[in-house]
């Protein structure tokens, strides 16, 4: 049975919360990813947990994510450990620290396994590790001088000198982007290997660009993983300056592809956020989402509900049109 699901976010009130969630299980869908921040980390564990537990009473598989924590992962919250823990931020290759949490700390490795016990506690299904990336400055309307990268911090280069035997160069080189990729594939089995002990299973959502500035250029190393579950991934069309559903379909043939071969549930998340109100941009999201189904995909959410009409930075124009859409081509099997 196709996997259906959306993101939601924002709400903390439970009964506004029931009240959403019975209107996704009566559109048709069977599951739900809570994202669980930094913040609702610190002040949202109880009503968190009331929030899945009724989640489960409705029947959704309960993903949680890491939202924006560390601002390794994606999303639109805030990061206090950055804040807390300056030392254990990326260093550009300048020398220049910036405002993202590095892969390698020790610290930050040891706040996500705490991050992991507290998602375990509130009783998700499923820890979704959404778009873990190195800092990416047009993310955030910014630059790097020509040539910088990250991470050349102390922890970085300590262990790179122990990997090839040399000092780690100032200078971006293949071994640096060899570097980064085992890096971030480390953290990644890491906190795999704990969730599992817990019981939980792994979703990885790779951004849909296979270069080293976005993720992982070789996803087989992800998929050949021993904990991973669900390889996912969100080829959000109109964000990359993609047609729609052509980006999507060869998305969704990659992940499908290499799940069959891994055994894996296959993800694929459509874009429901910063669309104008065009008719064709409507019809670009039952596209989407008929490309994924057709191209034999086991799991189709959408991010997010209701069109993120909750988030005005990244609201689409038309959001009960953008809804509408995907929950209509959803209901067409």
């Amino acid at each position: 049975m196709l996997e259906k699901g959306t993101s939601y976010f924002s709400v903390r009130d439970p009964q506004r919360v029931e009240d959403d969630l019975d209107r996704f299980r009566e559109s048709g869908l069977n599951a739900v990813l809570h994202t669980f921040s930094e913040r609702d980390r610190r002040h949202y564990r109880e009503t968190m947990a009331d929030i899945v537990d009724a989640s489960h009473e409705r029947g959704f598989t309960v993903y949680l994510n890491p939202w924006s924590v560390g601002r390794v992962f994606g999303g639109e919250a805030l990061s206090e450990f950055i804040g807390t823990h300056p030392e254990s931020c990326q260093v550009l290759s300048t020398g220049d620290r910036l405002p993202a949490a590095c892969f390698n700390d020790p610290d930050f490795r040891e706040y996500m396994r705490e991050w992991i016990a507290d998602a375990a506690a509130v009783g998700a299904d499923v820890l979704f590790w959404d778009e873990p990336h190195w800092y990416i400055p047009e993310w955030f309307d910014e630059e790097f001088p020509d040539g910088a990268w990250t991470c050349r911090c102390e922890r970085c280069q300590k262990l790179y000198r122990e990997e090839y035997d040399e000092r780690m160069p100032a200078t971006r080189t293949d071994r640096i982007d060899e570097f980064r990729e085992a890096s971030l594939l480390s953290f990644l089995e890491e906190m795999m290997g704990h969730t599992a002990r817990y019981g939980l299973e792994n979703a990885v959502c790779l951004l849909p660009l296979e270069d080293p500035d976005h993720g992982l250029r070789d996803w087989e190393q992800l998929a050949a993983t021993d904990h991973l579950d669900v390889l996912a991934t969100d080829p959000y069309w109109a964000i990359h300056d993609e047609e729609s559903p052509e980006f999507v379909a060869s998305a969704t043939e990659t992940v499908v592809s290499l799940s069959e071969q891994y055994d894996l549930t296959s993800q694929i998340w459509i874009q429901g956020f910063r669309l104008d109100d065009a008719p064709e941009t409507i019809a670009d999201v039952r596209n989407a989402t008929r490309a994924a189904i057709d191209g034999g995909v086991d799991s189709v959410f959408l991010w997010g509900y209701d069109g993120c009409r909750s988030i005005s930075d990244i609201a689409c124009e038309d959001p009960e049109a953008v809804w509408n859409a995907y929950l209509e081509e959803l209901s067409v099997e």
